[in-house]
């Protein structure tokens, strides 16, 4: 893959928005398939990954923290065109077998068995030698004539004779979001448009298929988290890799879990998955937010980490990163149908962890309806 710069033609075959897991993995298994046109990947991070980000630091370059998704969850062992485009990870090394030990908190604060989810029902895998060593192989296995974009968010984006057309003169043939946002009224206050990205571009009645896709995603709704990221001083290896709240202890904190993402030097990344309490969120009001979630979790924290003395001792010692918002952290309901996945007479498709299917709302939905949509277009 090649970033995208002036000397980079303007026009493409296929243009991607999102580089998460769905977006990297539908890049590298079309080119798997046998799909040699150009791939523009259009992304409005630094980097690729989605949930399997990996936060860096300026100030400290061997600090490496996954502070998204803590591993790759399966419902069951990948299998058909999942496992093509899974299993040469595992041979590779680039992903492990996730064996960290999982605990369950109660709304005492006290050890209980980790709550039923299926998150934690089935295989689990981990990044080597992070979660974002994934989606940058995908990236490496998706060949030259890929080019990413990153740092990119969508400001334009219109349909003009037979053409997808971007900022920046930029055009594609054919397109595919990996989200839902451009298409989902929650748009609206997020970006400040006047209408729904993909409606507005696609006016009503002329792709039905379309039509009835956008009708709905606009029915879909999605948990948001509030990641607090800490950095916390060296601590002992008996440690818990995730601690998760029972329902009850969620209701009264607040939070959903804690993972621990242990340094090469020792040191201890925690990560709060803190659940959304339905303020309002507009670009004006999300930097209060942000400062009141730290400030309410970072709160929580001693309760919660009693079982583990050192780690309460060292919450004074503890240097904050700051709160990612992760806004769309699990699709809840109404999973897009796969026949709804590609709308030919406007070449636009889906993928992400929001269509239907075996593995909705885990990076194994995501990674699967990428696969299922790459096998549509070859």
């Amino acid at each position: 893959m090649t970033l995208f710069g002036d000397s980079q033609p303007l026009d493409v075959d296929l243009a991607v928005i999102g580089a998460g897991l769905a977006g990297t993995g539908l890049a590298a298994f079309l080119r798997h398939r046998g799909f040699d046109g150009t791939i523009l990947l259009m992304e409005a991070g630094r980097g690729p990954g989605g949930r399997a980000a990996t936060r860096r630091r300026r100030d400290d370059s061997v600090w490496r923290l996954d502070h998204g998704a803590p591993c790759f969850s399966f419902s069951q062992p990948p299998q058909g065109l999942l496992a093509e485009l899974w299993n040469p990870l595992l041979d590779q090394g680039i992903v492990q077998p996730d064996l960290g030990l999982v605990v369950g908190l109660s709304e005492t604060g006290c050890l209980v068995d980790p709550p039923e989810h299926p998150l934690l029902s089935g295989p689990r895998f981990r990044g080597v030698p992070t979660m974002a060593s994934v989606p940058e192989a995908f990236l490496q296995a998706a060949g030259s004539k890929t080019q990413g974009a990153f740092g990119e968010r969508i400001s334009n984006l219109r349909r003009e004779n037979g053409w997808w057309c971007f900022s920046g003169q930029r055009r594609a043939r054919s397109l595919v979001v990996t989200g839902n946002l451009l298409a989902h009224p929650r748009s609206l206050a997020m970006l400040g448009w006047p209408d729904v990205p993909l409606r507005s571009a696609v006016p009503l009645n002329v792709d039905p298929p379309l039509d009835a896709a956008l009708a709905q995603i606009c029915e879909m709704d999605a948990s948001v988290r509030w990641n607090l990221m800490l950095e916390l001083p060296r601590c002992s290896d008996h440690l818990p890799r995730q601690m998760w709240l029972t329902p009850e202890a969620q209701e009264r904190f607040g939070i959903e879990r804690i993972v621990l993402h242990r340094q090469h030097d020792q040191r201890l990344g925690l990560v709060v998955h803190g659940l959304d309490d339905g303020s309002p969120i507009t670009p004006e009001s999300q930097p209060g937010l942000l400062l009141k979630q730290e400030s309410r979790q970072r709160s929580a924290l001693t309760e919660l980490l009693r079982p583990w003395p050192e780690l309460v001792q060292a919450l004074p010692l503890a240097h904050s990163l700051g709160v990612m918002r992760w806004g769309a952290s699990q699709p809840l309901d109404f999973p897009l149908p796969t026949s709804l996945q590609w709308c030919e007479k406007s070449s636009v498709g889906f993928c992400g962890d929001w269509i239907a299917g075996s593995g909705f709302g885990m990076a194994e939905g995501a990674l699967q309806s990428a696969v299922d949509l790459a096998a549509q277009l070859v």
